[in-house]
């Protein structure tokens, strides 16, 4: 008897648009941006936003928001919804997602999805 292979866990997908302007936004990041239709921008308010296309932000959540935990929640909550509906799903955020994003820490922490996160430049690479 061969046992049923497991589905694979819906996916976030998150990349980092750099510190500044296009121009600093890696290649990694401009692949999943094309190969991932569904794509989410922690904010729409970043010089490099334009790069992920048509995309929903959370800027709504931080002007509603009554404490920042409650932003980051919602982020993860809505992320992980929408990967459970379309299997992936693009997160991008300023700056680098290893460097001072804790929706990320809380989504690789989250058993609902499966986490894979793309180096990016941060503002700590410019000033180092």
């Amino acid at each position: 008897m061969t046992a049923t292979p497991r589905p694979a866990p819906p996916r976030v997908v998150v990349c980092g648009l750099g510190p500044a302007g296009p121009d600093l936004v890696t290649g990694a990041t401009l692949d999943a941006v094309a190969r991932i239709p569904h794509r989410f921008l922690r904010t729409a308010r970043h010089p490099s936003a334009g790069v992920v296309g048509e995309a929903a932000s959370f800027d709504h959540l931080y002007e509603s928001a009554d404490d920042i935990a409650d932003v980051y929640s919602g982020i993860v909550d809505s992320l992980v919804a929408a990967a459970g509906e379309h299997g992936e799903v693009l997160y991008a955020v300023p700056g680098s997602p290893a460097v001072a994003e804790r929706t990320v820490e809380l989504l690789l922490a989250d058993e609902r999805v499966g986490v894979d996160v793309l180096p990016a430049l941060s503002f700590v690479d410019l000033a180092w």
